[in-house]
């Protein structure tokens, strides 16, 4: 090789490292001049460019691998549209912002699985109220209007919903989800599984529709979803549905607390020796069991299925209007399978003077914040046991009110045997063969029982009463006619061998 050639080669070697230091220095002299500006409002003026419906990126549902991803662009459009309206000088530089705004996570691969790229790959912004839409951004979510009343929290106060005034809407809803108290972990939940600044897609035509979204419409809904089904889920309360959120979660929790309370109380057995009372701190007991409620209710969200899941959610109470629609919000949707997956609620018994008291149903006790001293418990089967124990492990007297002749009728005798023997151990009283006569509240809250216990007339007062005399089903007001699909009140809908309806 000649020396001429060598010299070209050495001159080219020079000038490409030059090229990478300069591409290098513009990229770092961008990222310092964002960081420089008042870089929330820069990112905010980028976002809201990106996203103009006019002269933005294309964003629109798209399809790849049989798979359906909602509002996403591709990687190489935006990067030419940065070049195009001047953010960027060129592909390195474009890059760079993207990559930024990923690193914020302002935006995201829709499966997570790449940076930012020139490529086609699907990228979708992240959702909030920066850089929602204007529509959205104009309605509080239940976290951030908290914080605008209270300015923050101070990690270990329990904000009662007295003493939080949201505006008078939130405040109807948030009574109406019956849950409480609003402090920051119940907010949090409100806002995954039924949150405030909601917006109901646009219907289309589906393939099915899950109505509920506990357990059943869930699953319905994700798994038609992940095969290629346009599907919609519509609930009306809590996404989760009872397990999440008055059920197998919270539930599990205080039982759990109330596990080690009792393991403590028994290690004497082992030679552990503990002087003094031991105290239960039942305002941490029940903030914990919020804490655990709202951490596992983000994967039930609105958001998840709307936006990773590929499912339409609509958040309104559903009626049928025929065989294959339905109206919610106003909105009517039509689908050409439905799956009725709306559970059940508390029943409630018939006896004098309970519509007027203000009892506690698997609904409500998970909204205590203070222990009551005297806990009564009408009803013997699962919810009822399991909360008669509970509330004896934190230090509750506790009383078990049976219509037979003693809990668990359903049960396998020894099964029950053991049980009434280990409750009868820790102090709670189980009243057999019960008639009601009456049922009232005085004037300081407390609760008057009058009854009939083994033919003997006795009266009992507590400061809680729990009603767990099993299930109704949620059936009312769902147009089930105009479907023509049979039911009635008590046992709900009647179905075939197959789970079909007649």
């Amino acid at each position: 090789m000649d020396a001429q050639k060598v010299e070209e080669l050495f001159c080219w070697g020079i000038l490409k490292h030059l090229l990478k230091w300069v591409c290098l220095l513009q990229t770092n002299l961008f990222l310092t001049q964002v960081e420089e500006r008042d870089s929330d409002n820069f990112l905010f003026d980028l976002l809201e460019a990106l996203q103009d419906p006019e002269t933005g990126i294309s964003i629109k549902n798209r399809t790849w691998m049989l798979k359906k991803w909602k509002n996403c662009f591709v990687g190489k459009d935006m990067v030419i549209w940065l070049i195009e309206a001047d953010y960027a000088q060129d592909v390195d530089e474009a890059l760079a912002i993207g990559n930024d705004l990923l690193s914020r996570g302002l935006m995201s691969h829709v499966t997570g699985d790449h940076a930012f790229k020139n490529e086609d790959l699907f990228y979708r912004f992240a959702p909030g109220p920066e850089i929602d839409s204007a529509r959205s951004r104009n309605v509080k979510s239940w976290t951030n209007k908290a914080l605008e009343v209270i300015g923050g929290f101070d990690g270990e106060d329990i904000l009662q919903p007295e003493f939080l005034e949201l505006d008078e809407e939130m405040m109807v809803a948030a009574d109406e989800l019956e849950v409480s108290p609003l402090d920051k972990w119940n907010l949090q939940l409100l806002d995954n599984v039924h949150p405030s600044n909601w917006e109901n897609p646009d219907p289309l035509h589906y393939n099915i529709v899950a109505i509920g979204a506990g357990a059943g419409g869930l699953i319905t809904a994700a798994a038609s979803a992940g095969v290629g089904a346009r599907a919609a889920l519509i609930e009306k309360h809590l996404l989760g549905g009872d397990c999440l959120n008055v059920g197998c979660v919270p539930s599990k929790a205080l039982i759990k607390c109330a596990e080690e309370i009792h393991r403590v109380r028994e290690s004497y057995n082992f030679g552990v020796n503990i002087d003094g009372d031991i105290s239960v701190d039942f305002g941490a007991v029940m903030e914990r069991m919020r804490r655990i409620r709202a951490e596992i209710s983000v994967n039930d969200s609105a958001r998840r299925f709307q936006e990773e899941l590929n499912v339409d959610v609509y958040i309104g109470h559903a009626t049928f209007t025929s065989k294959h629609s339905l109206e919610v919000g106003g909105q009517t949707i039509r689908f050409s399978k439905a799956v009725i997956a709306t559970g059940a609620r508390a029943a409630v018994p018939s006896i004098d003077g309970l519509q007027d008291v203000n009892y506690l149903t698997n609904s409500t006790i998970f909204n205590l914040t203070e222990l009551p001293r005297r806990f009564g418990v009408i009803g013997t089967g699962a919810i009822g046991c399991e909360m008669a124990q509970t509330f004896a492990r934190f230090g509750s007297e506790v009383t078990i009110f049976a219509r037979s002749e003693g809990i668990m009728s359903r049960e396998d005798p020894e099964a029950v045997s053991i049980v009434t023997e280990q409750f009868l151990k820790e102090g709670i009283t189980i009243l057999p063969t019960v008639t009601y006569e009456h049922i009232a509240e005085n004037e300081n809250g407390e609760i008057l029982v009058v009854c009939q216990v083994d033919g003997e007339h006795q009266e009992f007062i507590f400061d809680q009463l729990l009603i767990a005399t099993g299930r109704a089903p949620n059936v009312e007001n769902m147009g089930l006619e105009a479907a023509k699909v049979k039911y009635n009140d008590r046992q709900g809908i009647r179905v075939t061998y197959h789970i079909l309806t007649y």
